[in-house]
């Protein structure tokens, strides 16, 4: 697609345009996502007069998949396959208070014997950011072209199309107080595809809108409680399945472990994030049940021992179904693992997964809760770091899925190779909404 190469056009021509001016000296502001802004470009590893850059060579999954359609099709279908990234990220200092973020992340996804399966995706992105003494701004957008896997409900690759656009405003009322408003935009498309009982383009092409007010109190360094209420807005583009509008509406609270300034994961005893809220999922169609309650994500990790580390996930969220006879499924995911550092440069991860997607018990069309699926998962992970910017692993996955209307399991086993170079992308620390954190 045309989109895929405008993000190089667009960061050379910036980076002509800004390497022949002075290099203007940025100020971070007192806020706080404004002083993550101005630690992300005194970090950025390539340099070059205004402009700075990361980037990295990132080969995932190089090897062998037991059945890269997880059971979706009767017969399996093994196969060999990696994929391979280049994610490029420029930032640029148009003032001491204005920087332009630009992000690029081509990738390709190969299939040994399943040559339909591959594929060129890209993920392209951009920002302006505007950091003032107390206030911070941020206005952006995107564009994505991309073959995934989809949901835990359909795990199979399927484009998806999508574009966005989004703002964010930051008010530091004070040191220990501040507000935030944020507004989403998102549109998705799946173009024509149908996959049996699965209409995914008719189901799920799509306009989502999201407006959240935020208050954050933070007592200390290492800490930051949030208040978010959140409305949200579901717009099917598909007349047949104008049924399926909808209205959200959420409180979350919770808090985020902040690592010192400066300071690496896992500098702290603790990271990541806890958000817990109660959401009421209004389908517009009374022929529809509704669906509301508890809904929240729980991401940390901890340093339970001296080389070991210990992670912890728990998500729990409405999300819209690919089937015609279930408007939405109530996804339940829990995971867990350790981490254990054999020396300076070898480390052995093990995870457990679990996911449960449930239906509602009454439908206007069918017994949605045929679909009800569950699955579990284990993955071990032997990672090799060569030098400060080269990591290499090996990983193995076991997966087993089961599914409410099917006579028996399905599994799913990837023995594959990852390596990754260069320096990851950095993100700036900012207001984010509901459960995106």
């Amino acid at each position: 697609m045309r989109h895929r190469f405008v993000g190089f056009v667009v960061m050379a021509m910036a980076a002509a345009w800004l390497w022949s001016g002075p290099v203007p000296a940025w100020g971070q502001g007192q806020t706080w996502a404004g002083r993550s802004l101005a630690r992300l470009l005194d970090t950025a590893h390539w340099r070059m007069n205004r402009l700075r850059m990361n980037a990295s060579f990132s080969l995932a999954d190089a090897g062998y998949d037991s059945d890269i359609f997880y059971g979706y099709l009767d017969e399996r279908f093994p196969d060999y396959t990696f994929s391979a990234s280049l994610p490029i990220q420029a930032l640029f200092p148009i003032s001491r208070t204005v920087v332009l973020e630009l992000d690029e992340a081509p990738q390709y996804l190969f299939y040994q014997k399943n040559a339909r399966e591959r594929a060129w995706n890209n993920v392209l992105s951009g920002r302006l950011h505007v950091s003032l003494d107390k206030l911070y701004v941020q206005a952006g957008g995107g564009l994505s072209d991309v073959r995934r896997r989809m949901t835990p409900e359909l795990d199979i690759n399927v484009r998806e199309r999508a574009g966005s656009l989004e703002g964010i405003i930051l008010w530091q009322a004070s040191r220990d107080v501040s507000f935030a408003a944020l507004g989403d935009y998102v549109r998705y498309n799946y173009g024509e595809l149908s996959l049996g009982e699965a209409n995914v383009a008719q189901n799920l092409n799509r306009v989502e809108g999201f407006a959240d007010l935020v208050s954050y109190i933070q007592p200390g360094a290492h800490v930051r409680f949030f208040l978010d209420g959140q409305y949200g807005r579901y717009a099917f583009t598909e007349i047949v399945n104008r049924q399926r509008n909808a209205d959200s509406y959420a409180v979350f609270g919770g808090l985020s472990f902040l690592p010192p300034e400066g300071d690496e994961p896992p500098a702290q005893p603790f990271q990541g994030n806890i958000c817990v809220g109660y959401k009421y999922f209004d389908i517009l169609n009374p022929a529809y049940p509704n669906g509301s309650g508890l809904v929240g994500l729980i991401d940390v990790s901890a340093n339970v021992f001296k080389r070991t580390i210990a992670r912890a996930y728990v998500s729990r969220d409405y999300a819209f179904s690919v089937f015609s006879d279930a408007a939405f499924y109530l996804s339940t995911a829990l995971s867990g693992g350790l981490s254990y550092q054999l020396t300076t440069a070898l480390t052995l991860n093990y995870d457990f997964a679990f996911t449960r997607g449930k239906y509602p018990q009454s439908s206007p069309l069918g017994s949605a809760a045929d679909y009800d699926f569950r699955y579990f998962s284990h993955t071990v992970n032997l990672s090799v770091r060569f030098a400060r910017y080269l990591e290499v692993g090996l990983q193995a996955v076991l997966g087993r899925r089961t599914v409410a209307n099917l006579n028996q399991a399905r599994t799913r086993n990837v023995f594959g190779l990852t390596v990754l170079y260069g320096i990851p992308a950095g993100r700036v620390e900012v207001p984010a909404r509901g459960l995106s954190r």
